[in-house]
């Protein structure tokens, strides 16, 4: 197999373009086994908050031992009364994050009466911040998303994400609070998205080895920059599926020895940048976001 030369960043430029490969197919995630036991969330808005935080709870514990089961946006009585009938139908163990006092009470007086166990996911923490305060809380759930400028900062921030993907928008790629950069597969479209969710403009550029990276990405100030690494074993597997998913031909993409030399030479070109590295071997979404937010100072919105 013939593999492309590396490209010198002191080199001249090289003409070729690389083409934008389609995304990898969506996969579905597991669900309980047969035997998982039940686990409710009941809230009276997008249950975002209980999902994070039973999400963060459940890591502890073997996978397909609990069935999460969500009930969201239970702000009147009738939808409320619905997921209780459903709950003494089949019970499970059940955490709820509600605002209304009266809903608090309802649901553990209903639970208690139904014998399943139940937990407040906010009530005590928004308790504490009452009694150390002396601030009387709103009891609001139309708070949590409120339209505001924190709002507007996010939508624009994906509007963003999404013209500053894979090497667009390269003329505003400078207005970008965060680039990253890297090789194919290494989660740079992922992560940018999850970081316009959080508010940051951000930006991603491919790399491959034989084309020089654009002008508007080498140009810019090494702060604003995160070049994305990833372990050889692990990228041969990621491109080998998705070259399975996508029945491609026979080529370098997934070979060992091809992926290496990739990686070598966008380390090379980060050392030479001055930009900082991320490695996201074994890394989720979340870990990768927080780790750049951290790498690049990112204020948090």
């Amino acid at each position: 197999m013939r593999v492309a030369l590396p490209y010198d960043p002191e080199s001249e430029p090289m003409p070729a373009k690389r083409k934008k490969t389609p995304a990898q197919p969506r996969r579905k995630a597991p669900s309980g086994g047969a035997t998982a036991r039940r686990l409710y969330i009941l809230s009276d808005s997008t249950g975002n908050l209980a999902r994070h935080m039973l999400g963060a709870f459940l890591t502890q514990f073997p996978r397909d031992t609990f069935s999460l089961n969500m009930r969201v946006f239970l702000n009147r009585p009738r939808k409320l009364e619905e997921a209780l009938r459903e709950i003494e139908a089949t019970p499970g163990i059940v955490f709820h994050a509600v605002v209304s006092q009266a809903s608090k009470l309802l649901i553990e007086q209903r639970c208690a009466q139904i014998g399943v166990p139940a937990r407040d996911l906010t009530g005590r923490f928004v308790k504490f911040l009452q009694e150390q305060s002396g601030i009387e809380p709103l009891a609001d759930s139309q708070r949590l998303h409120d339209v505001d400028d924190a709002y507007y900062r996010r939508i624009e921030a994906v509007e963003f994400a999404l013209q500053h993907d894979d090497g667009l928008g390269l003329e505003t790629l400078g207005e970008a609070d965060v680039v990253l950069a890297g090789i194919s597969r290494t989660g740079k479209t992922p992560t940018t998205m999850y970081l316009a969710q959080q508010g940051h403009f951000a930006g991603n550029v491919a790399l491959a080895m034989q084309v020089q990276p654009p002008r508007q990405l080498l140009e810019l100030p090494a702060r604003k920059v995160v070049g994305l690494t990833i372990d050889v074993p692990q990228l041969v597997e990621i491109r080998t599926r998705r070259q399975q998913d996508w029945k491609m031909g026979e080529t370098g993409y997934n070979q060992a020895e091809a992926v290496e030399q990739e990686i070598a030479w966008s380390r090379s070109l980060f050392r030479s940048k001055g930009w900082q590295v991320l490695n996201v071997t074994d890394q989720a979404i979340e870990e990768t976001a927080g780790r750049i937010v951290a790498l690049a100072g990112l204020v948090h919105h």
